[in-house]
């Protein structure tokens, strides 16, 4: 189809999921490691047996948080669509592809390329978890985009805490048709000049899908939020700041370690 305009950065966020993806389609031995939704003061909100909070359902960001007028410009303007009172209806517009082109079509968007889940990783804390949650999700979003494959353009969701595993589910994005792939990233990874992302690098390049990195905190959530007052500011605003700028040490790593020069056929 002819493109004007296409969104580069569009999401799907974790509380816009279905309620019960994970928990339905986990392996047994993993299901009661995932993310499920459960009653709370401010209504449904996504949670695991860890203890860990992924916020409201169909809520705001990938943190989920509840919708507060007047904040925020840009969430004030999806709101003014409606998108968070069907939210509360249990209408997923963020989630149900038909919806999503009809959003597109409002928006004069032709296509998005839709990044992850990717900070649920780092909220569920659970390395071989995650890895779960990305393989349910993957297989979720491929039958997402199959709606409108020229449309909804989806990224893979691939875990950085194992690489052997962060491999094998490359592959399996390819084989399932997704048009590309992301990289969970974190402040405690390991960097990625080290000789043990090789096996990565050599799948990216055999498998020949676009991989994207997006940006991604300098410091853990819980770090910030232990703070008070100014000093908590402070902290905010350092991680804002440097939310874009951190991606500087991924690509001084790619650059720094030759990968480009080695892998020809690797596209970031």
């Amino acid at each position: 189809m002819p493109y004007t305009r296409i969104s580069a950065d569009c999401h799907i966020d974790l509380p816009w999921l279905p309620p019960d993806l994970f928990t339905a389609n986990a392996s047994s031995a993993m299901r009661d490691r995932m993310p499920y939704v459960a009653d709370g003061p401010d209504g449904p909100h996504w949670t695991s047996k860890n203890g860990r909070s992924f916020g409201l359902v169909n809520s705001v960001g990938p943190a989920g948080q509840k919708f507060t007028p007047g904040t925020n410009y840009r969430v004030d303007k999806m709101a003014s669509t409606g998108l968070y009172d069907d939210g509360q209806r249990g209408i997923r517009r963020v989630s149900d592809p038909a919806l999503r082109i009809g959003d597109q079509d409002r928006d004069g968007v032709q296509a998005e390329v839709i990044f992850g889940i990717l900070g649920a990783a780092t909220r569920l804390g659970d390395h071989e978890a995650a890895t779960e949650m990305f393989h349910v999700y993957n297989d979720w979003l491929a039958n997402f985009c199959r709606y409108s494959p020229d449309r909804l353009i989806g990224l893979a969701c691939l875990p950085y805490g194992d690489i052997d595993a962060a491999v094998k589910e490359l592959h399996r994005a390819a084989k399932l048709g997704l048009r590309g792939v992301e990289l969970s990233c974190s402040w405690d990874m390991e960097p990625m000049w080290h000789p043990m992302w090789e096996p990565f690098w050599q799948a990216v390049n055999e498998v020949g899908l676009p991989l994207h990195f997006h940006t991604f905190p300098t410091l853990p959530p819980d770090k910030v939020f232990q703070q008070t007052g100014m000093t908590k500011r402070a902290a905010f605003f350092t991680v804002v700041s440097g939310f874009q700028m951190n991606l500087v040490n991924i690509l001084a790593a790619v650059i720094g370690a030759g990968v480009l020069e080695r892998y020809p056929r690797i596209r970031i």
